[in-house]
């Protein structure tokens, strides 16, 4: 059964310009997310989905494929769930492929506190509980901002995320980063799991 990874990254952002590729800790922030997914080491495919010529550079640098976004998926109010839809059907609809994934992992661009485990985890956890998607909540339940699981079918037919069930996290994994604030506090908390000699959950 193959397994496929998307990364949704457009080049827009408001608040923190070029934040997709931006130096994060010495590396452009969205090599973390594709690092993450080729060291879950079960992704048939990676995919980076973008309408930006720059992104799609350092996508291919760092191992990963590119789908072109239209560009009228790729505005501000566009959400990520039509962003995975439209993907996924380019992924299935290929000629190319063999073996059309019957599940995917959304994972975020700028989410450089993750952990390859936890992609792994997910992933087990989507399938015990057969719920349609599987996303992961800080301590509080809040949405961590890394990465959810769904099935294929899920998304291209926008099943609601309602039907989600969660994956915690500890907080010290999690910053979701919005603003040059967060981005500096999550620069703080990267080096201090870097500085511990043991991976922590």
């Amino acid at each position: 059964m193959s397994l496929v990874a998307i990364i949704p990254a457009r080049g827009g952002s408001r608040r923190i310009p070029r934040k997709n590729i931006r130096l994060f800790h010495g590396k452009p922030i969205i090599e973390y997310s594709i690092e993450a997914a080729k060291r879950a080491g079960f992704f048939a495919r990676i995919y980076v989905s973008t309408d930006s010529p720059a992104i799609s550079s350092v996508a291919y640098r760092a191992g990963a494929d590119v789908l072109w976004r239209p560009d009228v998926l790729a505005r501000d109010e566009v959400g990520t769930q039509a962003v995975m839809a439209d993907a996924l059907s380019t992924v299935v609809s290929d000629r190319l492929t063999i073996d059309p994934p019957r599940y995917a992992c959304c994972i975020y661009a700028t989410a450089p506190l993750m952990h390859y485990m936890h992609l792994i985890y997910g992933y087990c956890s989507l399938r015990q509980r057969r719920a349609p998607y599987c996303y992961s909540v800080d301590e509080r339940g809040g949405d961590a901002g890394q990465w959810y699981w769904g099935e294929t079918d899920a998304f291209i037919k926008g099943v609601s995320l309602d039907q989600a069930h969660f994956f915690s996290l500890a907080d010290k994994r999690v910053c979701d980063i919005n603003t040059e604030d967060d981005w500096q506090r999550a620069e703080r908390m990267y080096a201090a799991l870097k500085g511990g000699t043991e991976w922590q959950p």
